[in-house]
């Protein structure tokens, strides 16, 4: 107990400032268990907001993520860029002709995707991939002059097997590398990946990509992922078709009352059901695709007669910057009166990534009756 003693007289001591040759006079610096407890409050709520502030910036600048942060980073450079949209790439005329029967009338084979990659290349277009145009639009890089994005829409297994094989192998023979190498941006449907993720039948003609395809994909620096929705377009074409509702997007478009002349005719009372609709698909791919590939998408494709306002709102609330619309092939194109005739996107800000037009490859003709008139617009 002496012992326990002298060691509380000592502390007492040290901090009245008496110790061991000191004569009584306090030291010039005192620490007081006031101080000490105040030293440790401040260092944990340093520490707790430098962490906070530090998972934010990480969110934010994910890829996929909200975009608020770095709209003040820099100006965007006012540009353009031409979206050209395939489907169905085949080996062979053949298969192509079984996947017009399965309704993809679109299909074309490898070899004229071949023809329209050496076109593209001669001519000196700087492909982009959704998240490099964002990039470009923040500021943080430069659109590439003719700039060209060539997305796949349908989440077709035909582009891990066929075309993912030939951007690489056009990238090697090409020499290219950057804005000139060709690279291509597939849309998947979540359902869809998880269906064909398990053990199913498959055939060329129709078979979708599985999450580990994906994956492979997503790891390539000629490819991005990108979302088309988890379920609810899976029957846009239904639809569009019969007048009869059939599955869960047509169900809520004709309880909506809405048709394909008029979707824009939606009532007020109905407008919170739909944003809430569309926007809980988009989270729930979202939120497939944080889990499965550790990221959101960039894009998303908006089925074919589902585009206007309303739709880019609930997208838009859901995180989702960049929107494509589908568009087809109907004539000359001029680039200035998108409404009637769709050419190619005018780029200037963020708000310029929404509803942005990709224009279908049709089956027959070739990429140069789609593109040429773009590629003498753009300056040399």
């Amino acid at each position: 107990m002496n012992g326990w003693k002298d060691w509380r007289h000592r502390g007492k001591g040290l901090l009245s400032g008496k110790g061991p040759g000191n004569s009584g006079e306090k030291t010039a610096f005192q620490i007081t268990h006031l101080n000490r407890r105040a030293q440790k409050i401040l260092t944990i709520l340093t520490g707790t907001a430098l962490t906070l502030i530090c998972c934010l910036l990480a969110e934010r600048y994910a890829r996929g993520g909200r975009e608020d942060v770095v709209q003040t980073l820099g100006t965007a450079q006012a540009g353009s860029v031409l979206i050209i949209d395939y489907h169905q790439v085949l080996p062979t005329q053949e298969d192509v002709a079984a996947a017009q029967s399965a309704g993809e009338e679109s299909a074309i084979t490898l070899s004229a995707f071949k023809e329209d990659l050496a076109w593209l290349m001669e001519n000196g277009a700087g492909f982009i991939l959704p998240s490099e145009l964002k990039k470009a639009v923040q500021g943080l890089s430069s659109l590439p002059e003719k700039a060209v994005m060539l997305t796949f829409t349908g989440g077709y297994e035909s582009f891990y097997t066929v075309v993912w094989p030939q951007l690489r192998e056009s990238a090697r023979n090409g020499s290219t590398s950057g804005a000139d190498s060709p690279k291509g941006c597939v849309g998947i449907i979540g359902a869809e990946a998880d269906l064909y993720s398990g053990s199913v039948e498959k055939e060329i003609a129709t078979s979708r990509l599985s999450w580990n395809q994906i994956r492979q994909l997503d790891g390539s620096d000629c490819v991005e992922i990108a979302s088309e929705g988890y379920d609810l377009c899976l029957d846009a074409q239904a639809w569009l078709g019969p007048p009869e509702p059939v599955g869960k997007l047509s169900s809520l478009m004709h309880l909506l009352g809405l048709a394909p002349q008029s979707k824009r005719n939606i009532t007020e009372d109905n407008l919170l059901l739909y944003y809430s609709t569309v926007g809980k698909d988009a989270l729930t791919m979202g939120e497939k695709m944080r889990q499965t590939l550790f990221h959101e998408a960039d894009a998303f494709f908006v089925p074919e007669g589902c585009g206007g306002t309303e739709t880019d709102q609930a997208l838009s609330d859901s995180g989702l910057t960049m929107t494509m619309l589908a568009g087809s092939f109907d004539g000359p194109l001029d680039g200035k009166s998108a409404e009637n005739n769709p050419g190619w996107n005018l780029i200037s800000d963020h708000a310029s990534l929404l509803s942005m037009i990709r224009l279908l490859r049709p089956n027959e003709g070739s990429l140069e009756d789609i593109a040429s008139a773009y590629f003498e617009d753009q300056p040399s």
